[in-house]
């Protein structure tokens, strides 16, 4: 082989080797500079996900405290209720003695769950301020429309036992009843056997037309 052409390879080879160590810099420095943007994208997908951990923590508490305040506000609204309720019964147990010796102050009928089924809170209230005392015992009934025709449910048919009377301004009736199937209520009546008074009985109209 002659010298220039010996001179030829020898410089061909030292350019490709060169070229070969300039192309292996090149791409050492991508391959770190990529793996320098992977690990800037993790940290900013894991700063993503923090802020959005984040917010979700503080969206829930922002929804817990409104639904806290809601029911306070609900649990308020109760109460003033309760007591309008309190204060417009003692105004009637303080009021002169001008109507009937005993009436129904206060009449609450509301459905259950269950059809046919229905709780009731009535109030007796004896107005005027001399409060004498009031004995005997209430029993319960409801006329009512059955198959076309008119009955009266006692305390059996309505599942509900007698009350022992004892106040001198008022007393609550609570509990709940049951009407027998294809049964309208009509007219509930509070059956009161008074002792050394007249016994007496006082009705309210069924206030839920559908019985339901």
């Amino acid at each position: 082989m002659s010298k220039p052409v010996f001179s030829r390879l020898l410089l061909c080879s030292l350019i490709l080797n060169l070229a070969l160590v300039v192309v292996a810099a090149y791409l050492g420095l991508r391959h770190r500079d990529m793996q320098a943007a992977v690990a800037v994208s993790r940290e900013q997908q894991e700063r993503s996900r923090q802020e959005l951990l984040a917010l979700k923590v503080e969206q829930q508490a922002l929804l817990t405290a409104e639904s806290s305040q809601l029911a306070q506000l609900q649990e308020q609204s109760r109460l003033l209720a309760e007591q309008a309720q309190q204060l417009a019964l003692y105004r009637q147990v303080l009021a002169p003695d001008e109507g009937p010796e005993l009436l129904l102050a206060q009449e609450e009928i509301m459905a259950q769950g269950e059809p046919g089924r229905f709780s009731y809170r009535l109030v007796l209230l004896q107005p005027g301020s001399a409060g004498t005392r009031v004995t005997g015992t209430a029993r319960l009934r409801i006329r009512a429309l059955q198959g076309g025709n008119t009955v009266t449910l006692n305390e059996e048919a309505l599942g509900v036992a007698p009350v022992t009377l004892d106040f001198r301004h008022f007393q609550v009736l609570s509990g709940s009843l049951a009407l027998p199937a294809e049964t309208r209520a009509q007219t509930l009546e509070l059956q009161l056997e008074l002792d050394d008074r007249s016994n007496r009985t006082l009705s309210l109209n069924w206030p839920i037309p559908d019985n339901t």
